[in-house]
């Protein structure tokens, strides 16, 4: 065996001396040598650049295709979309206003505020969806529309669907960034009603000396005389105030929540109401608040529906 290994190394020796002896009598076959050498290095590092380019144009397709789908996705539901995002910003904004009245200690309460807040809380909301899907942002003009004015009826449950939860998203937002204050107010149990009570904040409740009658009265005139605002702003003979329509209705709001708001809490929209009612009794207050006052809480979701259609047909008769 040593004989062997021995004889193997000399002949291995004998080989890279003959190599050597060649390269040596034949320095061109040296330059081609490393020629080869480098060449094969070019190619490795431009192997791994193409594996680097093909792994970016691979993250380039897929984020080109997330793209893709996402504006297909908005073109498909943009309606349903600006309905979602107009409704939540109305319920933050108006919620927000009524929580700043609830949780101040002191004289400085006032209705006036609540009121002028609202009002240019539609405003906002008008201006962020209004030109995509009208901006109903009320299940109560969705409904009207569609018996008076020719809104399509197979809009109308992805509309309703949109406000409502679009509302509910909106005061759960809320929430999240006022829950501390809620805390701070009421010492960590939540009251409905009372002196400690913030269900008001998301809900509307109307005082407790107030009949059923007499608040359901006030939400139907109320939303009658909000549809007879908005569609008599948006005829197309009515220029002036059309071209200013979403600022008419803002007024609107105002004016009907001055003068007939206190009675009920103006609602005058399903979707103000049930979608942040809804999130209170989830969030805590239990589902007493849909039962309280003698379950007031049909009211401001059922007769705004009527006061609607009721404005709707009065501009339809005496108006159009």
């Amino acid at each position: 065996m040593a004989s062997r290994w021995k004889s193997n190394s000399s002949m291995s020796s004998s080989t890279l001396e003959e190599d050597n002896i060649a390269t040596e009598q034949d320095p061109l076959l040296s330059i081609q040598n490393r020629l080869e050498n480098r060449h094969n290095a070019v190619n490795s590092a431009c192997g791994s650049s193409y594996r680097q380019d093909d792994l970016n144009t691979s993250r380039k397709t897929r984020c080109a295709t997330i793209v893709s789908h996402l504006r297909h996705f908005k073109q498909k539901h943009r309606e349903f979309l600006a309905e979602f995002i107009g409704t939540m910003i109305l319920i933050l904004l108006t919620c927000g206003i009524s929580a700043e009245e609830t949780l101040q200690i002191g004289p400085n309460k006032s209705w006036l505020t609540s009121s002028l807040g609202s009002g240019l809380a539609v405003l906002v909301a008008v201006c962020v969806s209004g030109h995509v899907s009208g901006a109903h942002i009320n299940p109560a003009v969705t409904i009207t529309f569609c018996l008076f004015s020719g809104f399509p009826v197979r809009k109308v449950p992805t509309y309703l669907a949109a406000q409502f939860m679009g509302a509910f998203a909106g005061a759960a937002l809320l929430y999240t960034i006022i829950e501390p204050a809620i805390t701070q107010f009421d010492h960590g149990q939540r009251h409905i009603l009372g002196e400690l009570g913030t269900a008001g904040i998301f809900g509307t409740y109307p005082p407790l000396y107030v009949g059923i009658a007499s608040a359901a009265a006030s939400e139907i005139i109320g939303t009658a005389l909000l549809l007879l605002v908005i569609m008599t702003s948006g005829h197309p003979n009515n220029l002036p105030f059309r071209t200013a329509q979403g600022i008419m209705i803002s007024v609107g709001v105002m004016t009907i929540c001055l003068g007939l708001g206190y009675t009920s809490g103006f609602s005058l929209n399903p979707a103000r109401d049930l979608g942040p009612r809804l999130f209170t009794a989830v969030a805590g207050w239990g589902f007493e608040v849909f039962s309280v006052h003698h379950f007031y809480a049909f009211v401001p979701m059922l007769a705004p529906i009527f006061g609607a259609a009721l404005g709707g047909l009065i501009y339809t008769i005496f108006i159009d």
